[in-house]
């Protein structure tokens, strides 16, 4: 028989361009670094009054009972790797959830691994579900507050950044990242190249089109494409790339090997290629390549 659902803060913790950190540091390093970010991070929780659920390649997934728990184990978590060379994403949200055997299961799980998959490095976001439990002592530290899609929600989900340096910053506290973007953030840019074809995504041109149809942006002319397969869209100072399509989009990072995103988003960061329905390793292959500018 199955135990009843319950309420928990779902905590996740993922380490960013650990891929890059293999092909930058080789095997043996990268392993120790990770290892060690892990230690770090299974500290930081059970110190805090979490509980380590599992860990899965390089990132943690912890609970907690309380908001307050799990904000003070995000913080000790990003301040522990303050001395490190790598740095975390972390995102936290409180739902119902099925205890099962020292682990948990439901949709809460997901929704906070969106999130942190929504975080930047060095960053902790929360849900508004979460956010709402924490203690008067805590709300300074809120600084932001947007709005996210995830698979299975109805509607957007609504998001708030927290600060985890040692001073809160409460005068930031009602700034989205819709204002960010057009100051602190209005020099960034997309490049997006097909060929002759160059455009820029950023903050006066916020969806770039792909696909094989010609009213796309970016029109591609292989079999594999679909008619309208893909956006780029600049949301919350980030670049998301949202596939719409059959076959899917790889994707290749600088030197790394392409993946596919099928029906889901991806941010784009630093530069690469994209590839509509087919890898870019096939022959005669159309790549869409992208590098992020910073004016």
């Amino acid at each position: 028989m199955s135990a009843e659902p319950r309420p928990l803060i779902i905590l996740f913790a993922d380490i960013g361009g650990s891929a890059a950190l293999y092909n930058r540091e080789g095997d043996a390093r990268a392993h120790q670094l990770v290892a060690d970010s892990l230690a770090r991070m299974r500290k930081a929780v059970t110190d805090n009054q979490g509980t380590v659920l599992r860990t899965v390649g390089d990132s943690v997934l912890a609970s907690f009972e309380h908001s307050d728990q799990a904000f003070l184990g995000a913080r000790d978590i990003q301040r522990a790797h303050v001395p490190t060379p790598l740095q975390v994403r972390i995102g936290f949200h409180r739902g119902f959830v099925i205890p099962d055997d020292g682990d948990v299961y439901g949709h809460a799980v997901n929704i906070a691994a969106r999130v942190a998959e929504f975080s930047r490095v060095d960053e902790i976001m929360a849900t508004a579900a979460a956010v709402e439990q924490l203690s008067d002592c805590y709300q300074p530290y809120l600084s932001g507050a947007d709005s996210i899609e995830v698979k299975g929600v109805s509607g957007a989900l609504s998001v708030h950044r927290l600060q985890w340096q040692d001073q809160p910053v409460a005068v930031t506290r009602l700034a989205s990242r819709s204002d960010l973007e057009k100051t602190a953030l209005s020099g960034l840019r997309l490049q997006i190249r097909h060929g002759n074809r160059i455009i820029y995504g950023g903050v006066d041109r916020d969806e770039v089109s792909l696909g094989r149809a010609s009213d796309n942006d970016i029109a591609v002319t292989n079999d594999e494409a679909s008619r309208h397969h893909a956006r780029i869209r600049f949301r919350h100072g980030q670049f998301l790339l949202k596939d719409e399509s059959t076959n899917g989009t790889f994707v290749r990072k600088d030197s790394l090997l392409p993946f596919l995103v099928r029906r889901d988003s991806i941010v784009l960061d630093g530069r690469g290629v994209l590839c509509l329905g087919a890898s870019p390793e096939q022959v005669g292959a159309e790549l869409i390549e992208f590098e992020l500018l910073q004016d």
